[in-house]
């Protein structure tokens, strides 16, 4: 399920299972630098990731390309942040879900010994893959 918040959205599994918010989006020196904040929970975790990206790091067209795979994929799709303080993996049952597993690590995601966290979360695919596609494009427009 996504919901809008004030500052960014969310997107809940079934209820007591993951948790995602997208929020806080910035840009620090009004330049490419994008930054925001990815808040995850889960049964028994809890984490919040500073996610920096150039721009988006071409997350919007990530998500786009998911949402017209409605029909499903082998293996896994991952997208990455600039720093890898962020990774998504996104696996397709081909029974209509996309399970979407956020990642985050802190706190400098591109060394070895970084902290991770992560929980997972489902969508139908289709309209709510669809959805989250707009919601990605339009939190980092």
């Amino acid at each position: 399920m996504l919901t809008q918040l004030d500052d960014g959205f969310e997107i809940t599994a079934e209820p007591g299972r993951g948790r995602v918010r997208l929020r806080a989006v910035e840009r620090p020196w009004n330049d490419e630098v994008l930054d925001f904040l990815c808040e995850i929970e889960d049964a028994g975790i809890s984490a919040t990731g500073a996610i920096r990206t150039l721009g988006g790091d071409s997350l919007p067209a990530w998500t786009a390309e998911l949402a017209e795979s409605y029909v499903g994929w082998d293996g896994v799709r991952s997208w990455r942040s600039l720093e890898h303080d962020l990774r998504i993996d996104a696996t397709h049952d081909r029974r209509g879900h996309v399970s979407l597993r956020f990642a985050v690590r802190g706190p400098r995601g591109y060394e070895a010994d970084a902290w991770e966290a992560s929980a997972c979360v489902q969508l139908d695919a289709g309209e709510d893959t669809k959805r989250f596609a707009a919601e990605v494009a339009t939190f980092l427009a």
